[in-house]
Order: structure tokens, then sequence, then C-alpha cells
């Protein structure tokens, strides 16, 4: 315990602390000018929960994150499962390529997709030079662009874990699999699928969470459009600094998420025993 408590003591304090300060000031009057003089009130809350718009945006906050993982994992799985099993000599640098991508701005990612998927960009461009459309697509400031922006970005956190997952997995199951009569699809479904989820659950929390939290991205590629939970939390802390309800909404957001992650680990008790 004692070689623990140093380590302890700093999330303490870096982690804890913030989220309690958060907390408090989530509790205090808002003061135009001062911020807050520090008097308790719900009301930060209250106003939260019976605004039909900020519901409506926690929830489509939600989807969207819901929307991501799903693709995330379709899109990863299949880039893990080659990367675990491929047996060229090129695999290690297959597995650096995942990391790359991660070594850039998100702000730069995401100006890469404005160029892609702008008016004049290089998609529409394309589709005009073949034929397929008369008059440019309209791609940006959508909740397309906002899904495909964020499945790019965060693609490698879930690559990662199932990568991690299906290494661990012993050949020799899967080999007895296949002597006791598996077919290769009943060995994937059977044996290599099951063993691996506790990767995919792994890789879809870390997706979900960073997804609903997500704030240049969406406000970038979705404009005025696309409204998410952490858009609200930042004009309401640095736009009109009124800084309890700003707090309100962040706390909102971790009770949420926790929730969620949390009956979703409980719906898969022996699955995620791997965490």
């Amino acid at each position: 315990m004692g070689l623990t408590a140093p380590s302890l003591a700093f999330i303490a304090v870096v982690l804890a602390g913030p989220l309690l300060l958060m907390l408090l000031f989530s509790l205090w009057r808002f003061v135009p000018g001062k911020i807050t003089d520090y008097t308790f009130t719900l009301g930060n809350y209250e106003r939260f929960v019976g605004d039909g718009f900020y519901l409506k945006v926690i929830w489509e906050t939600v989807e969207l994150g819901v929307v991501v993982t799903i693709l995330s994992l379709i899109l990863g799985y299949p880039v893990a499962f080659f990367l675990a099993r491929t047996k060229s000599r090129w695999q290690p640098v297959l597995v650096y390529l995942i990391f790359v991508p991660m070594m850039i701005s998100l702000v730069v990612r995401a100006y890469g997709w404005m160029v892609l998927l702008g008016y004049n960009g290089v998609v529409n461009s394309a589709l005009l030079g073949l034929g397929l459309i008369t008059a440019p697509l309209r791609l940006l400031n959508s909740l397309n662009a906002v899904v495909l922006g964020l499945v790019e970005v965060l693609l490698p956190f879930m690559v990662v874990p199932l990568l991690a997952a299906l290494k661990d997995i012993e050949p020799a199951v899967e080999e007895a699999a296949r002597a006791l009569g598996a077919t290769p699809r009943e060995v994937f479904l059977k044996v290599t699928l099951p063993l691996s989820l506790p990767g995919a659950i792994s890789g879809s929390l870390m997706v979900f969470s960073l997804t609903i939290t997500a704030y240049a991205l969406p406000a970038l590629l979705g404009g005025a459009k696309v409204k998410m939970i952490s858009a609200i939390a930042y004009d309401a802390m640095l736009v009109s600094y009124n800084w309890p309800f700003g707090s309100a909404v962040g706390i909102i957001m971790v009770v949420v998420s926790t929730a969620l992650i949390y009956g979703y680990l409980r719906s898969n008790p022996r699955k995620s025993q791997g965490l």
C-alpha cells in the first residue's frame, strides 16, 4: 500500500480535485460580472433538465457516440484481426502505421477533411469530373461529416485493444477447435470472437467516451448544424462566462457517460472480466 500511495495521491489531486471543484461550482448561483456569489442553488441543474433543447442535445450526443463506436468496431476488427494473424515481416511496420495518424494534430486532420469534403473540395471535384453529379454536394456542416471525421480519428483507439486481445489468444485453442471438426467460420464465431470480446469492450468504451466529449472536430466539420453537449459547456464557460452552468453541464456529462458505461459492463459481466 505504501508504494502505491504517491500514485493514488497524484490521481486524487489531478483527477478528483478538479472534478470536486467543478461539482462545487455547479451548486453555486451565477452572478453576471463576478461569476458567482457562492450561494447554494440547484438552479443550474434545473435549467438543464427543464429545457428540451439541452435534453435533445445530450440525446443526440449519446446517439452519435453509439454510431461512431459501432462503425469503429466494424471497421477496426478486420484490421486488428489481419495484423494479429499476418506472418509478414512488415507486420511491425503495419502496426506502427496505426499510430502515425495519432501523431498529427486533431485540428490539422479536421482541416484535411474540410479540404476533401468542401463545396469545391477533392470529393466534389472528382464526382463532377466523373459525371456522377451535376452540382457540388454539401458534404460539410453535416452529421455525416462529423461521423466520418470521428471514426477516422478514433479508429486507432479501437484497433489497438482489439489487436492486443487477438494476439493474446493462444493458437493452440483455435487449432484444437479445427482438430475437432470446426469450420473456419465456426472457429471464428465460437472461439476467436468470444475470446476477443474484452478488447472490443475496452475499445468501445474508449471510442464512446472520446466521442461524446469531442469538441474541436464536430465544431469544424459540423458547424452550427451539429450541436454536441461539449459545445454547450464550452459556450457557457468561455462565451457567457457562466461557470456554474458550464460546470453543471460537465457533471451531467460525467453522470450520463458513467451510467451508460456501467450499464454496458453490467450487461456483459462475464465478458468484462478481461478489462
